[in-house]
């Protein structure tokens, strides 16, 4: 009973509690005063969906070239169609113009597709009453997974080049 001894009861019906009441219904709701984060719209510089399809297509050129002189230089494994489609790549080295290309779209694909990919997720917005600039992702997965499937087969073409160049 020792504990109970200091326990004030407060009672409802007071008139300290019906002008606490009233004080607590008169009192105004903060309010947010940014008008730019009401009046706010992000806009993408490129459509998600599109810029995967453009991703892909990109990529899928490097990705066969690295996959098939993989298994055949390096594991030793002929995989007939992968094989014969590095062959005739490599027939190109005579031809200038087509061997420029060829480098080009093995290279610049993979560059072209993250940058495509990366505009279609990225939003960028400037405030200029708090003097920020800001930039937002969106988790769209599927340009996320080409984003980091085009930087797998650069990090490939770049670790061969490096291998061919030391030794």
């Amino acid at each position: 009973m020792q504990r109970f001894r200091h326990l004030r009861i407060i009672d409802m019906n007071t008139p300290q509690m019906e002008d606490f009441e009233k004080k607590m219904e008169n009192l105004s709701t903060p309010e947010i005063r940014s008008e730019s984060r009401k009046n706010q719209l992000k806009l993408t510089l490129l459509n998600a969906k599109k810029s995967a399809y453009v991703g892909f297509v990109l990529i899928i050129l490097p990705f066969l070239f690295a996959f098939a002189n993989i298994f055949k230089y390096q594991l030793g494994i002929d995989l007939g169609f992968l094989s014969a489609f590095v062959t005739w790549i490599g027939s190109f080295d005579d031809t200038p113009v087509i061997n420029w290309v060829l480098r080009i779209l093995l290279l610049g694909g993979p560059i072209v597709a993250v940058l495509v990919n990366l505009l279609a997720i990225t939003h960028f917005q400037i405030d200029k009453h708090s003097n920020e600039f800001i930039i937002t992702f969106k988790l769209k997965w599927l340009n996320i997974t080409i984003i980091l499937f085009c930087c797998f087969v650069l990090l490939i073409f770049i670790l061969y080049l490096v291998a061919e160049n030391l030794m």
